[in-house]
C-alpha cells in the first residue's frame, strides 16, 4: 500500500512540476517583448502593365508586424501549454486527482484564448487601431498602438474588459506599443 501511495504521490508532483512549467511557458511567451522601431515597411508592384486589379502599392507598418510577432508567440505557447495539458490527460498512468485537474486547466485556457480573441476584436471595433490581448492568471494585459491611448479609450478598453467578467480594474494592465 506505501508504495501505491508514493506512485502516486510522484506522478501527482510530476504533473504539477509539468502544469508549472506549462505556465512558465506560456507567460514567457506571451509577455510583450517591444523592441522600438517606427520604420515603416513597404514593398511596391512593378508597374510594367497598367491592368485593373493589378496589385500597385502594399504597406504595412512595423506596427503591424510586432503584433503579427505577439499573436504568433502567444499562440505557441498556448500550443505548448495545451499538449502538456492533454498529455497528462491521455497518460494513463495520471491518476485521477491529476487528471481532473488538467482538465480543470485545459478549460480555463480554451476561455482565456476565446476571451483574448473576444476582447482584441471588441477592443479594434471600438479604438480602430490593432491590439494584443494576453490573459494569465486572473490579468489582462493590453497593447495598443502607439498614438492611440488616451484617457476615454483607457476607459472604453476597461470597460470592454470588466464586461467579459472576473476580471477587477486593478488585475487590467493597458499600454502602448513603444516604436
Amino acid at each position: 500500500m506505501s508504495v501505491k501511495i508514493r506512485k502516486k504521490q510522484v506522478t501527482l508532483a510530476a504533473m504539477v512540476l509539468a502544469l508549472g512549467a506549462a505556465i512558465f511557458i506560456n507567460w514567457y511567451y506571451t509577455k510583450p517583448q517591444v523592441q522600438p522601431t517606427g520604420e515603416e515597411v513597404s514593398t511596391s508592384v512593378s508597374q510594367q502593365s497598367e491592368n485593373l486589379g493589378d496589385a500597385q502599392y502594399v504597406a504595412a507598418t512595423a506596427n503591424d508586424d510586432e503584433f503579427a510577432t505577439f499573436r504568433l508567440e502567444r499562440k505557441t505557447a498556448h500550443d505548448k501549454a495545451e499538449e502538456t495539458l492533454n498529455a497528462v490527460i491521455k497518460d494513463s498512468a495520471s491518476s485521477q486527482a491529476a487528471v481532473k485537474e488538467a482538465t480543470q486547466a485545459l478549460k480555463q485556457l480554451s476561455d482565456s484564448i476565446k476571451r483574448e480573441s473576444d476582447l482584441e476584436t471588441l477592443i479594434k471595433a471600438k479604438t480602430g487601431s490593432s491590439c494584443v490581448v494576453i490573459i494569465d492568471s486572473g490579468e489582462v494585459k493590453v497593447v495598443v498602438e502607439k498614438g492611440v491611448l488616451t484617457d476615454t479609450v483607457t476607459m472604453q478598453i476597461k470597460d470592454l474588459v470588466l464586461n467579459q467578467g472576473k476580471f477587477t480594474p486593478e488585475n487590467i494592465t493597458i499600454f502602448e506599443l513603444n516604436s
